[in-house]
């Protein structure tokens, strides 16, 4: 289509055509940025497994990471340069187009051809870590390729066929050929290809409708002089547009159901219809997606946006005539529906349940197999009594009962839900003078070595016993400090009575390590280096017989800055590092040596399941920290059998009520004698 425009405003003078290429053009540079920087980032690690697995590579490595880093630099300069000049001049057409789009085409195709080299040394290396590195590697850049260079349809393709049709080539024809993983590379390459043309024919149609609309305007202002000639084409018009802002307006852009705006129209136009009919109340499902923040942050939100649409198709379908679907908000739905009389929450439970069969059914998007569940809240609307508003807001406390109850599950609205939420306020409250009060107190826990069950530390434990609420588990008012951001002097006051305990109990006289827990906004709050750097002092306790125990959080993308410099401050400062809770958050194994971590904490949870599944991952997750140089602890040991077993596993340090409950003091005794 090249259908040419020329107003005398002179506000479009060019053809769709044009005008969506040029617009194509410096998005594509706008995201050569991020191509250039995780094609440097993969280098990186590439290079670090290069010699981690092979010395004889690492020469090679050498000179191939240096080529990829002058080629980035070259790359980062020349987009930014182009960048400013289509600041300058937006729309450049003709030769300078081709020859900005020739740079950039170069240098994706310099970047392939480094890569193919590295591709041919990693597969003909027979290393089987080597290898299998460098395809994981090539097939991620390759599916991050499929929606960063969607701007660019012919050098997009071209990049993603290199860069995986090569490993291909280099598995079918090595020394040891794999004509397995060769054949899934190229089929992988079609549907890589296919996404790609997919994703730049929604950004071309996008532009498309973009131009359309300035086009729209551009006519509007010529034709006022018109206007008693064209009224009534122009009421027509303004109708048309009226009605497709009204749908703008009330409907999710991802995903094509109602917004919340226009979910609450169709709410009230429903209301409105079942008064004058006496239908029956209608009632709300509030649907919360499981676990899909560890979607967004481990596949990105590009993947991340395909699911949600993928999710909202199937619960339409699943809803049918009964109602409405509107997105809430992030992974969030709610369902509106008219229940037939008789028991409207018992039907809407088995809707939500036929509507969590449909989208618990394999996902597949970008080549992966994905699998959603969702918890989900009911309630039902009462006459004047309660508002939809009322029942939605009620539904989703449901849901936030659902989700605590173990995920997965629909729960029915019921009034001790509200009650529990009046609770959560006043006890974020009180929490607020909790120290004041005098209320808090901390317990101590032993962790033995395994062979001796000496005593090697002591883990604190912060209490609760309110005045006004009595005690108060920590399960409860710990994430309410985290969210309030109590949690800062709350971690003080532990640090400061564990370390002032521990001297109390002989410290100078025979030396001892404390455990404190530290959560991550306490961790990256100001002034927490110091906080340590003080207690420590104040207390004369060695830096080294002070351990901090962190959560998985630690590794946190968004907040990897700061915390790494924390972590390395106390590390060298002499302060031990630990992870509590491990294997139950971020998959972080493959992470571990980014951050200075002396030892791993495995989860009760494991330890209860050593007859099951537990065995497997304690195994696995010692095999990768003995090689890391790492320490493993296992808490939650409660039988001797599990302690034996833990022991044949290697495992150096237990913790349990087998060794000792939380107790106010510590034990006299350095050792400990268990069954």
């Amino acid at each position: 289509m090249t259908t040419q425009n020329n107003h005398t405003n002179g506000v479009i003078t060019t053809s769709i055509d044009e005008w969506v290429d040029a617009h194509l053009l410096r998005l594509a540079f706008r995201n050569n940025f991020a191509n250039i920087s995780v094609n440097l980032a993969a280098a990186i690690g590439m290079f670090l497994v290069v010699p981690a697995s092979s010395g004889r590579a690492t020469g090679f490595g050498a000179v191939w990471l240096a080529s990829i880093l002058v080629l980035s630099l070259s790359r980062y300069a020349h987009s930014i340069w182009v960048t400013r000049r289509l600041r300058e001049e937006p729309f450049l057409f003709g030769s300078q187009q081709r020859s900005y789009l020739a740079g950039y085409a170069a240098g994706l195709l310099m970047a392939v051809c480094l890569w193919g080299a590295m591709t041919g040394v990693a597969i003909s290396s027979n290393m089987t870590e080597i290898r299998y590195a460098v395809l994981v590697i090539i097939s991620a850049l390759a599916a991050g390729a499929t929606g960063i260079l969607a701007p660019q349809l012919v050098v997009g393709r071209i990049y993603i066929a290199a860069m995986l049709l090569q490993g291909s080539a280099a598995l079918m024809f090595s020394d040891q050929p794999h004509y397995l993983l060769a054949a899934l590379g190229a089929i992988f390459t079609v549907v890589m290809l296919i996404s790609h043309r997919n994703n730049h024919q929604v950004l071309r149609q996008s532009f498309e409708l973009q131009y359309r609309n300035n086009e729209l305007v551009a006519r509007l202002k010529t034709e006022r002089n018109l206007l008693e000639e064209l009224n009534a084409t122009l009421e027509t018009r303004v109708r048309d547009r009226t009605a497709e802002l009204k749908a703008l307006a009330e409907q999710d852009p991802l995903t094509g159901v109602l917004n919340r705006n226009g979910l609450m129209r169709w709410c009230e136009e429903a209301d409105v219809a079942a008064r004058e009919r006496g239908a029956p109340d209608l009632v709300a499902i509030f649907i919360d997606l499981d676990r899909f923040k560890q979607i967004n942050d481990g596949l990105g939100h590009t993947i991340g946006d395909r699911v949600l649409v993928e999710v909202a198709r199937r619960l339409r379908v699943s809803l049918g005539d009964h109602g409405a679907l509107g997105r809430w908000g992030g992974d969030e739905f709610v369902a509106i529906v008219t229940a037939p009389p008789g028991h409207p929450l018992d039907w809407a439970s088995e809707l939500a349940s036929r509507m969590r069969y449909a989208v618990e059914e394999p996902i597949h998007v970008a080549g992966r197999q994905l699998l959603i569940g969702f918890s989900a809240g009911v309630a039902v609307t009462a006459g004047e009594r309660t508002s939809i508003g009322d029942a939605i807001h009620y539904a989703d406390l449901a849901a936030g009962d659902a989700k605590r109850k173990g995920r997965g599950l629909t729960q029915v609205y019921k009034e001790k839900l509200l009650a529990e939420q009046e609770r959560n306020l006043a006890i974020c409250q009180a929490l607020k003078t909790a120290i004041a009060q005098n209320e808090l107190s901390v317990l101590f826990q032993p962790v033995v070595a395994a062979p001796s069950r000496a005593v090697v530390a002591y883990e604190a434990l912060l209490r609760w016993n309110s005045r006004e609420y009595g005690p108060i588990s920590p399960d409860e008012f710990i994430p309410m400090a985290e969210d309030t951001g109590d949690i800062v002097p709350l971690g003080n006051f532990v640090l400061d009575a564990a370390l002032g305990q521990l001297v109390r109990s002989g410290y100078h006289a025979n030396p001892l390590k404390m455990a404190v827990n530290v959560s991550l906004r306490q961790l990256i709050a100001p002034g927490f280096l110091e906080a340590v750097r003080l207690s420590l002092d104040r207390h004369a306790v060695r830096p080294a017989d002070l351990i901090l125990e962190v959560t998985e959080t630690i590794f946190d993308t968004r907040q990897q800055p700061i915390i790494s410099f924390v972590l390395h401050q106390l590390n060298s400062y002499g302060v031990e590092i630990h992870i509590d809770d491990f294997g139950t958050g971020y998959s972080s194994l493959s992470r571990l040596h980014e951050l200075p971590i002396h030892a791993l904490k495995i989860d009760r949870s494991f330890v209860h399941a050593l007859d099951t599944h537990g065995t497997a991952i304690i195994e696995g997750t010692a095999l990768i920290a003995r090689k890391l140089g790492i320490h493993i602890i296992a808490e939650g040991v409660e039988t001797p059998l599990q302690a034996r077993q833990l022991e044949e596993m290697g495992i150096e340090y237990l913790q349990g009520y087998l060794f000792g409950r939380p107790s106010p003091k510590l034990l006299e005794s350095r050792h400990i004698q268990s069954a």
